[in-house]
Parts: C-alpha cells; structure tokens; sequence
C-alpha cells in the first residue's frame, strides 16, 4: 500500500506535511479499524510511526472541524489523547502519534480496547440501578475494565469546557433540521428511486417523536455542563501502557454529563456487576449531577440510541450508493428506545 493509493487528491498536502515534519514516504502503511466514519492508517517510517486520518465529507457536514482540534488539544495536554503533530488547514486530514496497543497484568486480556465493543447493541436492565453500597466487588479481572473507563471519564470531566455549548434538546433540533434541509433538497440514499422510500419512512418516524418527558427528567438532575467526548465507544479508545486514550473529537462539546455515561454503558460489553460499579462510580458525588440522578439513565439511554438513529439517516445521504447499512443500524437502534 503507498501513499498515493490511499490519499487520492490529498497526496500532495500529506506529502508536504511529512516533509515539514522532517519525514519521508513511510516504509510501509497499514489500514485501522478506528471509528466507523473516517478512515485511518498507520505510517510507519525508520524510527516512529504515525496516525494519518482522512476526515469523511459526510462527518465534515456535521461537525464543528475547529471545535474538535481545541477539544483533542485539551485532552492530550491532559495525557488523554495522542500527540497531534498536524492539522491540514483545510481540515481534510491530520497527523497525530501513533500509539500501540500494550498492557500488563490484567490488562493483558483487554488488547485491543475494541474487543469490548457491544457486539449487539443493547438496552440498560433495570438491575444495573441497583447501587446497593452493599453489593460485592466484582472480580479482578471483569473490574479492569470499568477502572479503566472510569478513570479516562473523570480527567475528560476535570478538562475545562469547550466553547461549544450544547443542550441534550438543542442536539435534537440540530439532528432534525439537518434532516429536513436533506429531505428538502434530495441529499439522501435512493431520493428519485423506489428505494427513497426506506430513508423517508425512517426520517419520518423520527418527526413524530415527542422526547419532552425524557428531556425533562435529564433537566432535573442537572447542575452544569461539562466537558464531554460524546463518542467514547470501544472503537475510538486505545490502551496503551495500561491507560486508556481516546481519538476522535468530532462531537466533542460541552453537555450533560449522563450521556456521556450513556454512550459508554451503551457502547461496551461489561460484566454486570462491573457495569453497576462503573456507574456507581461515576455518578457518586458527581458535582454537575444532583443526588439521584440514576434515575434519569435510562432517559439518557434512550436519548443515546435516539441520535444513534439521526447520525445513520445522515451518514446515508446523497453521495451514499446503498444505504442499506446504515438502515440496519438505524433500525437496530430503534428497538432499543423505551416506550
């Protein structure tokens, strides 16, 4: 694989930004699995290796390309997040550290960090709000992960807000308008086919929702914003030296801290007892959460899977030759919202 094969009409500025970087064509270039929108790989060159990631133009339409690279700075200055050593001033592509999967102990039997990702989306049981002070420890070996992810969300909590302020309500709006002015304009999989049909059904299934309820108990529990990643599932987390880091800051603002727990609860398959602890931990004493704000979680949860739904009928838009992907986990998201 060369470089020229993978960065199409980027070659040129990729090119440039290695030369600048005191760097040459990379000996060898290998594909990631890392997130499910960009595209990643790895550069490897004499004596280091790099992370190039090609930024998607569909994630480009949705995501604030400035807002990102402030918040990714933010958390590698806090030994959260790889080094990022470029950014293309036109925010097609960037350069950060690579970083390998390693750990020791324990942690051993979680390289690679996405093994853990929930193989089949699931709902939250009415169990895991069961945080009984009494309830016994989880094993060693089922507790690494939980510890692991509790920590990476309590420094991401402690990092200072990012000027992108967005409500659990303003997102929702945000998702719909976004997917009206595309219905509006045709800019979606299969429009002047029989196949506009699946989108449009899907599109207006999300119209006829009504979230107050939920919205208002996630209002209640609130005391403030802070800092949230927004997508931390297993695919966009790294252990590396018995640390998790995370990658991918593109919906990275300042929110309501339960959907960040959402998102992780959701995202990954833990051992029950392991789930409970990692949510007892993270609400306890929480300073942006009132006392009893689990019982807002599953609202939170069903808000999770709700914009899951709006981000696949985006993805599916105009340019995408067959949506069909993208109407299987919408639809795979929908059945895991509550009545």
């Amino acid at each position: 694989m060369k470089l020229h094969e993978i960065s199409g009409k980027l070659f040129e500025p990729i090119s440039a930004a290695l030369r600048t970087l005191s760097l040459p064509e990379p000996q060898l270039i290998e594909s990631q699995p890392l997130g499910l929108s960009n595209r990643s790989f790895r550069l490897v060159f004499e004596h280091k290796s790099l992370l190039l990631r090609l930024n998607s133009p569909v994630t480009d339409q949705i995501c604030d390309r400035n807002n990102e690279i402030d918040c990714w700075q933010l958390a590698e200055c806090a030994g959260l997040a790889p080094k990022l050593y470029w950014v293309d001033p036109e925010k097609h592509f960037y350069l950060s550290d690579w970083l390998s999967e390693s750990a020791t102990g324990l942690g051993r039997d979680y390289v690679p960090w996405r093994q853990l990702a929930a193989q089949v989306p699931h709902k939250l049981p009415g169990s895991a709000l069961n945080l009984d002070p009494d309830v016994p420890t989880p094993d060693p070996t089922s507790l690494y992960p939980a510890k692991q992810l509790l920590r990476l969300m309590q420094g991401l909590q402690q990092l200072p807000k990012p000027m992108l302020d967005i409500s659990l309500r303003q997102q929702w709006e945000i998702y719909l308008s976004r997917l009206q002015q595309m219905a509006a304009t045709g800019n979606y999989a299969g429009a002047g086919t029989w196949a506009a049909l699946q989108w449009l059904q899907r599109l207006h299934w999300l119209q006829q929702l009504s979230l107050s309820r939920r919205f208002d108990l996630l209002d209640a529990c609130l005391v403030t914003h802070q800092f949230c990643h927004r997508d931390l599932s297993a695919h966009n987390l790294l252990l590396h030296n018995n640390q998790l880091f995370c990658i991918d800051f593109e919906y990275c603002c300042s929110s309501h801290p339960l959907f960040e727990l959402a998102g992780v609860i959701a995202c990954h398959q833990l051992a029950p007892d392991a789930r409970q602890w990692l949510i007892g931990g993270y609400l306890s004493d929480h300073p942006c959460l009132t006392i009893g704000s689990q019982q807002a979680l599953p609202a939170a949860m069903d808000i999770f899977w709700l914009y899951s739904c709006a981000w696949a009928l985006q993805m599916a838009d105009g340019q995408c030759r067959d949506g069909r992907e993208y109407f299987g986990w919408f639809d795979n998201y929908r059945q895991l919202i509550g009545e």
